[in-house]
C-alpha cells in the first residue's frame, strides 16, 4: 500500500488515512502522522468520545513527549484499518498532546508489516506485507 504525503500547514508529511473502530460499530475516519520515533500511537481525546469508549475503563498512563515533558493518556486496544489491512493495536488518547495531528507510533503498527518505507523524494510512504 502506497500513500502520498499530505500537506499539514506549510509542510509535506507522511500522513495517512486510517479508520478507528470503537463500541457498538462506531468508527471514525482520521488521518495520522507516521512517526517512527514515537513508541506509542496517540490520538486526541475527543475521538475516544466519538468512538463511545469508556474512559473510566482505560488504563491511565503517562507518556514522555518530544520536549521531555509528560502527558497523561488513556490506553485502549482497538481495531484499526490502514488501507485494506485491519488489525487490533494499542492506542492512547490524550487532550494534552497539542501538536495539531494524531500520531501513529511503532507499537502495534510497525510490527504488522514487513516494511514501512519512507520515500522522501517521491513524498510517499509504503506499507509492505511481505518482502519483494
Amino acid at each position: 500500500m502506497i500513500f502520498p504525503y499530505k500537506r499539514h500547514k506549510s509542510r509535506i508529511m507522511p500522513i495517512v488515512p486510517i479508520i478507528l473502530f470503537g463500541v457498538n460499530k462506531t468508527s471514525i475516519e482520521l488521518e495520522a502522522y507516521i512517526d517512527s520515533g514515537a513508541y506509542m500511537s496517540i490520538f486526541d481525546l475527543e475521538f475516544a468520545f466519538v468512538l463511545k469508549l469508556e474512559i473510566k475503563s482505560a488504563r491511565k498512563q503517562m507518556f514522555i513527549v518530544g520536549d521531555g515533558s509528560f502527558i497523561p493518556g488513556y490506553v485502549f486496544n482497538l481495531p484499526i484499518q490502514i488501507g485494506e489491512h485491519k488489525f487490533i493495536f494499542e492506542v492512547a488518547f490524550s487532550d494534552k498532546l497539542n501538536i495539531g495531528f494524531n500520531l501513529l507510533g511503532r507499537r502495534g503498527i510497525f510490527d504488522q508489516f514487513e516494511e514501512i518505507i519512507f520515500r522522501e523524494k517521491k513524498q510517499e510512504v509504503e506499507f509492505r506485507y511481505e518482502s519483494v
